[in-house]
């Protein structure tokens, strides 16, 4: 039934974003596109992470949640930024839409698929505060790791020298970011997990909203 909910779900968010994504052009097919790109990395790390633990014999949930699926999902988001990076184009204006589009689309799926676990297991665990902790805690952690992944990647790829370890320090940051956020949520700091993340966002603004600038008065996608 786990399986069954991941794949209606990620079959019900996916086709309307790629009707989307073909009637639009330029930056916004990019974004839409990058979304979608988001979802289906969503339901690849999910395979992934379980085989991995099914092979390994993993049973205990802290080391799962800490180590392996932060190392995975971080890894997996990344590819696809990795590759626009070095085939078409390393502006951070564009590499920041695309990764925040894929940070964006990977959380939509994987709330959507714990909120209709969460409603067939327990109806009374799910509330308004539930879904604000989901889409500003973990929801954004996700775009605000896909995005430092972003930013990182504007900087490498014009650094020959630092191309090999970038990428791996890049990685490493992400998936410690996300590890931090999971192990925090799990103790009785779970609070300060849940704003972690908008905290982070907050301060990646100036950030993004240079990239933005950026974009408008350089390229043309």
């Amino acid at each position: 039934m786990g399986n069954t909910i991941e794949y209606i779900s990620f079959i019900c968010i996916m086709v309307p974003l790629l009707m989307m994504t073909i009637t639009m052009t330029g930056k916004a097919r990019l974004l839409i596109g990058s979304m979608a790109l988001g979802v289906f990395v969503s339901l690849l790390s999910s395979e992934v992470s379980g085989v991995l633990i099914q092979q390994m014999g993993l049973k205990d949930m802290h080391y799962i949640t800490t180590t392996i699926t932060p190392l995975v999902e971080e890894t997996l988001k990344a590819l696809p930024i990795l590759i626009y990076a070095f085939l078409f184009s390393d502006k951070r204006g564009t590499l920041l839409s695309i990764a925040f589009g894929t940070g964006v689309g990977f959380a939509l799926l994987e709330n959507i698929v714990i909120l209709l676990r969460a409603v067939l297991s327990n109806p009374d665990s799910v509330s308004y505060l539930w879904a604000f902790v989901r889409g500003f805690g973990s929801g954004l952690m996700h775009a605000v790791a896909t995005m430092m992944v972003g930013i990182s990647l504007s900087v490498i790829r014009r650094k020959k020298k630092l191309i090999l370890p970038g990428i791996f320090a890049m990685l490493v940051m992400a998936a410690t970011y996300h590890a931090i956020y999971n192990e925090l949520v799990q103790t009785d700091l779970k609070y300060l997990g849940f704003v972690l993340p908008l905290i982070t966002y907050i301060g990646l603004t100036p950030l993004t909203f240079k990239g933005r600038i950026g974009i408008s008065k350089k390229e043309v996608i």
